[in-house]
């Protein structure tokens, strides 16, 4: 018999953030820029999707992180752009609603914010290497727009975005386990939590 969260249900319910990715791939080959497939708030789709099929709790709190991040961040960026696809209504508002419905279940430790910014620094220099630099995909290639004008280069602008990704991602997970927080009832041999 199943109990807890790993069940055959949220593993069903797993694919799905799987089909939004695949959903979001095919429209940016329509739209003739595959490169955007490559920003962290859809790869963190298929991170959220790998672990609610393996039932496993990090990557499942690194994904919620960021798809947290990214809602506001891509509600500017649609406001600025004026450009709103269904699709990506569907990745942001869809799997950060999947990553919070995962997350009720395995709660938050308080300890998966430095992995979820080691991951993004990682899938940066990644994107670096495999994207077109004038798409600027996770900021890989140079600084935001508005900030251009601050910074000489990009790697005077680098340090800075490193520790505003450290501090979203630490602010995230301090609000994230706040609501989801590891309790006696919730996962009795798992308790110790970090605020």
């Amino acid at each position: 018999m199943e109990t807890g969260w790993k069940t055959r249900k949220f593993q069903l319910i797993g694919l799905a953030p799987l089909l939004i990715f695949l959903y979001r791939l095919l429209q940016y080959y329509d739209e003739g820029t595959p490169d955007w497939i490559m920003a962290n708030c859809n790869i963190t789709l298929v991170m959220l999707a790998v672990g609610m099929l393996a039932f496993r709790q990090l990557p499942i709190r690194v994904a919620t992180i960021w798809l947290t991040i990214g809602v506001p961040m891509w509600l500017i960026d649609a406001w600025v752009t004026q450009v709103l696809w269904a699709a990506s209504v569907l990745s942001h508002v869809g799997g950060w609603l999947l990553g919070l419905f995962a997350l009720r279940r395995v709660r938050v430790d308080g300890r998966s914010w430095l992995p979820a910014a080691v991951w993004f620094f990682l899938w940066q220099v990644v994107t670096r290497l495999t994207t077109r630099p004038d798409l600027n995909v996770n900021i890989a290639h140079t600084p935001y727009e508005f900030t251009k004008d601050w910074f000489a280069s990009y790697w005077q602008f680098w340090p800075v975005c490193a520790l505003v990704i450290l501090l979203l991602t630490w602010l995230v997970e301090r609000g994230l386990v706040r609501y989801y927080p590891i309790t006696e009832l919730t996962h009795p041999a798992q308790t110790t939590v970090r605020r």
